[in-house]
Order: structure tokens, then C-alpha cells, then sequence
């Protein structure tokens, strides 16, 4: 039986039990079986994924720099199936007052993009290296991570 080539713009690379998801656009998204596969349940096309994921990526840049008041940075990783924000306050003690905005932007999230469960944390600014993989996080807004841990003590 013959098969046409995908007209997909994505290239799918199984790599040990993950996925190298590669678009054109020289980004790579590293996906597990598992997280493949919720995201085939969601019933859309991966590039249709791709462009929700970025779409909602772009929305929470936005969204911080509308809150960059409270927001320092904001880190995307993949934690499980999920797609997890990781959000550092502009101050080191915990934020109760974004606690409530990123509840909000969670809400909101989930409702606006056809991904998954996308998930929101707020984590201190000295301790991120505790909550994101460096190797699989994604800087979304606001400052670098440090090069050392000894740097984080600002």
C-alpha cells in the first residue's frame, strides 16, 4: 500500500523512550511516550499542538510582562504529561497576591488551549534550580538562569 509523505512542517525523532518533536522553526520539544500519546487523545494534528503550544507560550509572555510588577521569570518544562510554567516573584518571600493571578492564568490556560493539562508554579528565584531541568526548560520571560548556584543569592 503506497503512503504520501506527511505534509508536516514536524519531524518526529524517537530518541531512547522519549520524542524529539523538531519544526521547522529549529526549536526542539523533548516529549515522553506518555505525553505523545495524551497529546494524541486530544485528537488534533501535532502541528495544530505546536501552534497551540507556542500560541499559549506567547499569551504567558504577555501575560508577565502585564505583571512584570510581581513577575521576575518564567520557565516552561515538562513535568510528566503535563506542560508546567515555573514563575519566580520579583521578591524572594511567597507571593499571595500572584498566587492568585497565576490561579486565574491557570484557569485560563487550560480552558484557551487545546494541549493538555498546563500547570502553574510559583517558585523562588534562588531555588529554581530545584524545580527545572536545565536541559528541558525553556526560559519564557524575564532573567537567565544564573550560572552557578552562588549566583542565585541575589
Amino acid at each position: 500500500m503506497p503512503t504520501t509523505p506527511p505534509t508536516s512542517s514536524v519531524h518526529i525523532h524517537p530518541d531512547g523512550g522519549d520524542f524529539i518533536l523538531h519544526p521547522d522553526d529549529n526549536d526542539l520539544f523533548m516529549r515522553t511516550g506518555k505525553q505523545v500519546i495524551e497529546a494524541c487523545r486530544l485528537g488534533i494534528s501535532i502541528d495544530v499542538w505546536v501552534d497551540e503550544f507556542n500560541n499559549m507560550l506567547a499569551d504567558a509572555k504577555s501575560w508577565c510582562t502585564d505583571h512584570s510588577d510581581k513577575v521576575r521569570s518564567c520557565f516552561c518544562s515538562p513535568v510528566g504529561a503535563r506542560i508546567t510554567l515555573f514563575f519566580s516573584p520579583g521578591s524572594e518571600a511567597y507571593d499571595f497576591d500572584l498566587a492568585e493571578l497565576l490561579a486565574e492564568l491557570n484557569s485560563r490556560l487550560n480552558k484557551q488551549y487545546n494541549i493538555g493539562m498546563v500547570e502553574v508554579r510559583q517558585v523562588p528565584w534562588s531555588q529554581i534550580d530545584r524545580f527545572i531541568d536545565p536541559e528541558k526548560a525553556r526560559l519564557i520571560y524575564g532573567d537567565e538562569r544564573p550560572a552557578s548556584p552562588e549566583s542565585m543569592a541575589t
